[in-house]
């Protein structure tokens, strides 16, 4: 495989794992399973103050502000909990298994923009999929490791 070809590949797999482990320090010993407790402020009981925020498994809270995530940003924090993005690394390292690094066929657009679906992409050669995976983790050609802070996400 090309440098370039090795780089995105060890990239991405470093990147699936900084994500993985995030994911799973956020379970928090649970399952991470995480629920939207968004509820509109005429609906709450009397001494109730818990109508917002996002609550895991074992309905203990794990996104809670005072100004409250409105109920677009608490459903869009719980659709992200740590078991999806858990089943999203495993889905995607499937995908890399199948596509990174070794001989295969693949649809790709060939020099006319066309989709050929008889594409052959050999060892040395990264396929569109592999680039498609990096780019949703955020690789860029110039990024040699993906960050162990935020940005890997």
């Amino acid at each position: 495989m090309t440098a370039q070809g090795e780089d995105i590949l060890a990239w991405l797999e470093t990147a699936m794992a900084v994500r993985a482990q995030k994911a799973q320090e956020a379970c928090a010993g649970g399952e991470g399973r995480w629920h939207s407790g968004w509820c509109p402020e005429d609906k709450l009981e009397e001494g109730e103050t818990s109508g917002a925020g996002v609550s895991d498994e074992r309905d203990r809270t794990v996104v809670y502000d005072e100004g409250r995530p409105n109920r677009a940003q608490s459903v869009h924090i719980a659709a992200n909990d740590p078991a999806s993005v858990l089943r999203r690394c495993a889905a995607d390292r499937k995908l890399l298994e199948l596509h990174g690094g070794r001989a295969h066929s693949c649809p790709a657009y060939d020099y006319d923009g066309d989709l050929d679906e008889h594409a052959r992409f050999y060892n040395h050669e990264v396929c569109p999929v592999v680039q498609h995976l990096a780019d949703g983790y955020g690789w860029t050609a110039k990024q040699t490791s993906p960050s162990k802070g935020d940005q890997v996400t």
